[in-house]
């Protein structure tokens, strides 16, 4: 096992597939509201310290495969990644300038010269497309459906509507230091 920075697990060649499982997706608006309110408040609390810790929040276990070619299986973790996805994709969306905007996008979406497109955490399945559609484009947390489309997964549709309106309430100020505590100061232990 070793300790990860959320950047870091976003970031380089490495990419996470979700094992397959009976269920994708399934955390409700209490759950994601408990990750970010704990990016939030530990975010806040940090902004008065001269000397913050690299990792200051810790955020669990994930389990992945061994990567292969910078493609590693994610056994366990896969709600609170897709959580953290969903906030750089939201957090993408609402920064005012293009460097910021791109910093997050990279994170979500890896671009080789000659290659599609690849996102680096892909959902099961069942998830991918709407994921796919709805969050990971640049301006798509914008555009979300009023309601989930037929076939589409109801849990990520609260999740990001949940999202949604805890990003509305957000000064800039607020989301750029949340952005670089999660960035700089947040892991998760690898096994």
């Amino acid at each position: 096992a070793n300790v990860v920075s959320v950047r870091s697990l976003f970031s380089g060649s490495t990419r996470l597939r979700c094992a397959s499982a009976p269920r994708g997706f399934h955390w409700q608006p209490p759950q994601v509201a408990q990750l970010l309110v704990d990016i939030e408040t530990t975010a806040r609390d940090c902004v008065d310290e001269d000397d913050v810790p690299e990792e200051r929040l810790y955020l669990g276990v994930i389990t992945t495969s061994r990567p292969k070619s910078g493609l590693a299986t994610l056994h366990d973790g896969r709600q609170r990644l897709t959580v953290l996805a969903m906030f750089l994709a939201f957090a993408r969306d609402r920064l005012p300038t293009n460097r910021e905007r791109n910093q997050l996008d990279r994170m979500l979406v890896r671009r080789s010269f000659g290659r599609p497109p690849e996102p680096r955490l892909r959902q099961s399945p069942e998830d991918h497309a709407w994921f796919a559609h709805f969050i990971l484009p640049p301006g798509a947390t914008r555009r979300l459906p009023a309601t989930a489309p037929l076939g589409s997964p109801r849990e990520l549709l609260l999740a990001a509507r949940f999202m949604e309106h805890a990003f509305a309430g957000y000064s800039l100020d607020e989301l750029r230091s949340m952005v670089d505590f999660l960035l700089h100061h947040t892991a998760v232990v690898r096994s």
